[in-house]
């Protein structure tokens, strides 16, 4: 790890040794209790711990930390929320988004044929396709956000880091609780829980939510949708069961709905050699609210459901036994109309570019933990299976037919398009691991020493077809198979209560597979990430101030990186890179709380990744090729104030401010996108009782991008024969804000 790494966070390591003295002992109260920062509990190794004791770097987003930031989905942490994490929708498609973290991604994983960089679980359960991402989230307790490759752990394609979203359980105790909110762009929300008294050892929790709000990109042709037009909603049901003591069986489904229209593709800057634009177009300045055409244009459907079938059973006070069953199933199609961005003008040439796909998918997984402690050793081991079945298919047509000055346009009565479909394709995965993962504390040094050691071996098998290219069968096919170990180590010293500090090194691995962009299928082999991290995790006197710092440097081996043909850019081709780039940089996570009722948070990441000029197999030539949503710079800054003026009601103000540099699109991206600054707030006056009832009622004023910032969210250079070579450019939501009012019993 480079000098200056390690000098940066030793500095910090020295301040923190200064404020927390081994005298302070984990039994002292602070000062002022109300004022203290609370314990904040994860499980981002198998087991509850708290953050402070996990070495690994963590960013942690408590339910009511979601609700004052406006993050009803993983897409709403589009804004840079978690600094080092990015959730940018695919070429404007929500419904697909990529995930970047430690600016490691990919962004082209919508193919069923390849994976994520980061993996997602809901309660421990791993979700194996990008597309279903976007629907609304039911009752959160948390998301954990783990930086950095989690191999050991959490497995295949988790080399940038893990999220992990925690829900609340049935309490077995009676409550209801309800949501109805309204909004500009006629945005309406509504959700409601109901926990059920427990009955003969059974607890009941049933769930449902709403989230509609129509696009701020007019769609001038009548009864056709606007751009980022957005209905999801969906349900689940719990139920929680204790037939004996020390065994708990959770059930749970859960069933969504996503209908969202695509985002807008705006003509950014000209390319060299780009031809004339058509007469009735001009380059777009900025965030525009009017389509240049009026177009056919309808909402992707994305439908999910799934059966989760949890069984705890504590075989002891200090041993765990834990079974996670899963079935879910995916269906997504997508409908996505350039207006004309696309493809060159010709006069009395259609146009209107409308891109049609569909996925379907289902998956089984199974996990067995085994969780325990002795005095001095922790552990868990665990075996996992994974089935994967999906298909899937493309075709483009065209929407409108030019005059031929270019001054005018129709819309086709029937779009025109080639033999159905342009693609179409199916793919198998299965896979079986082993893992567990020890940390053991001698007796030295006054049991302030901490020894972890972490291995999984993997097994993946995976295989697919490309049943249809340009209409008729092909044979393409691809085969993979991998065996492999990834092995953890990391060594955390307590200096004193509440300062510790830890050295981590582990390793990561993305399966290979194939591209169905590619002519022919073309195959490719897996990826792996090892990572170096050194971290401080330190609660300052009176636990006013907690601060998190972890440096880390990571080196790539055998990178999966496309390249686009510069002869047709609808093609592409993956390869294995032997010039792998190397990623280095800073997390920062600070929290204050300097007044009673008063609270900072922030967030800085620093993350320079080096990426050498790479051999280009359509030209031969080598290339320059960036990194992808890695901004140099990110930061997120958040106040919080909680004070009670009246009898009657408390209140409570939240601001919080996002901050990125710019950062590259696309491996070939000439530019970096615009820096940003987004502003969101939420004021809340809550604990308003409602009579004799026993309930509260809280109404909020909430607004996110206040200032109305406009920003190229991704953007994308179109170049080649037919096209309008190009930079297609994505633009963040404008200026939205609403009133809440939650009730609860």
């Amino acid at each position: 790890m480079a000098r200056q790494w390690h000098s940066g966070v030793l500095g910090v390591i020295g301040i923190a040794f200064a404020a927390g003295s081994p005298a302070q002992s984990a039994d002292a109260q602070p000062a002022d209790a109300q004022a203290a920062l609370p314990e904040v509990v994860v499980t981002a190794q198998k087991r509850e711990e708290s953050l402070q004791d996990t070495p690994i770097s963590i960013a942690v987003l408590n339910s009511d930390a979601l609700t004052d930031r406006g993050i009803g989905s993983l897409s709403d942490f589009v804004d840079g929320a978690v600094p080092s994490l990015h959730v940018v929708p695919v070429v404007g498609r929500s419904s697909m988004p990529t995930v970047v973290m430690r600016g490691i991604g990919s962004i082209d994983t919508s193919q069923i044929s390849r994976d994520a960089t980061v993996g997602i679980y809901v309660d421990g359960i791993y979700l194996g396709r990008v597309q279903g991402l976007n629907t609304e989230l039911f009752d959160v307790e948390r998301i954990e956000v783990l930086r950095g490759p989690q191999g050991t752990l959490f497995g295949r394609n988790a080399v940038g880091g893990a999220v992990s979203i925690v829900s609340k359980k049935p309490t077995g105790e009676w409550g209801f609780g309800a949501t109805l909110g309204v909004g500009n762009y006629d945005s309406k929300t509504a959700s409601a829980r109901v926990n059920f008294p427990r009955v003969g050892g059974v607890s009941v929790k049933l769930e449902g939510v709403w989230r509609k709000r129509d696009g701020w990109v007019d769609n001038t042709l009548a009864g056709q949708s606007d751009w980022y037009d957005s209905d999801r909603r969906g349900g689940r049901a719990s139920v929680l069961w204790d037939p004996i003591e020390n065994l708990e069986v959770q059930y749970s489904y859960d069933k969504s709905r996503d209908e969202s229209t695509a985002g807008y593709s705006h003509i950014g800057t000209p390319l060299p050699g780009a031809p004339p634009l058509a007469p009735m177009f001009s380059p777009d300045v900025g965030r525009v609210h009017r389509g240049r055409l009026g177009v056919p244009l309808q909402p992707g459907v994305g439908d999910v459901e799934g059966h989760g079938l949890h069984v705890t059973w504590n075989l002891s006070d200090d041993v765990l036994l834990r079974s996670i069953t899963s079935y879910r199933e995916l269906n997504q199609t997508q409908f996505d109309n350039d207006a004309g961005a696309t493809v060159a003008f010709r006069p009395n040439s259609v146009n209107g570019r409308y891109s049609l796909a569909g996925v379907a998918q289902h998956q089984f997984s199974q996990e067995l933990q085994l969780v325990g402690s002795t005095e001095r050793l922790k552990y868990v081991a665990g075996l996992f299976y994974y089935d994967e079945d999906a298909s899937d298919w493309a075709y483009v047509v065209n929407t409108i037919r030019f005059n031929a000055t270019g001054t005018d346009y129709t819309v086709l009565p029937t779009p025109v398009g080639g033999p159905f479909p342009d693609r179409a394709s199916t793919a198998h995965a299965r896979s079986k691991a082993v893992f567990g993962q020890a940390t053991w504390t001698p007796p030295l040094a006054g049991d302030r020493l901490h020894v972890t050691g972490g291995l999984r071996w993997t097994n993946d098998k995976k295989d697919g077809l490309m049943t249809a290219l340009r209409g008729a069968p092909t044979p393409y096919g691809f085969d993979f198979e991998s065996k492999r170990t990834d092995p953890m180590a990391s060594v955390a010293f307590d200096w004193t209560d509440r300062v510790n500090t830890y050295l981590r090194w582990g390793t990561a691995y993305r399966a290979g597979g194939a591209n169905s962009r590619s002519p022919t299928y073309g195959s490719f082999g897996e990826e792996e990430l090892a990572s170096w991290e050194l971290g401080l995790k330190a609660d300052f006197p009176e636990q006013r101030i907690r601060l998190n710092a972890a440096a880390f440097d990571s080196e790539y081996r055998d990178m999966q990186l496309f390249f686009t043909n510069p002869a047709n850019p609808s093609l592409n081709e993956t390869i294995n890179t032997k010039r792998p780039p190397k990623i280095k940089g800073l997390e920062l996570d600070l929290t204050a709380i300097p007044l009673p009722g008063l609270s900072l948070t922030a967030s800085y990441t620093y993350t320079d990744g080096k990426m050498p000029p790479q051999l280009n197999p359509f030209s031969g030539q080598v290339e320059r090729v960036v990194l992808v949503y890695a901004p140099r710079n990110a930061g997120s800054l958040a106040v919080d104030y909680d004070f009670k003026p009246w009898t009657f009601a408390a209140l409570t103000a939240h601001l919080d401010a996002n901050y990125s540099s710019g950062y590259y699109s696309s491996p070939a991206d000439p530019e970096l996108s615009s820096s940003y600054w987004i502003l969101n707030g939420r004021l809340t006056l809550r604990e308003i009782a409602l009579g004799s009832s026993g309930g509260t009622m809280e109404v909020a004023l909430w607004g996110k991008n206040l200032t109305d910032k406009d920003y190229d969210v991704a953007d994308f250079p179109l170049a080649g024969p037919f096209v309008n070579n190009l930079e297609l450019q994505w633009y963040n939501d404008p200026r939205t804000y609403g009133v809440e009012f939650r009730f609860k019993f």
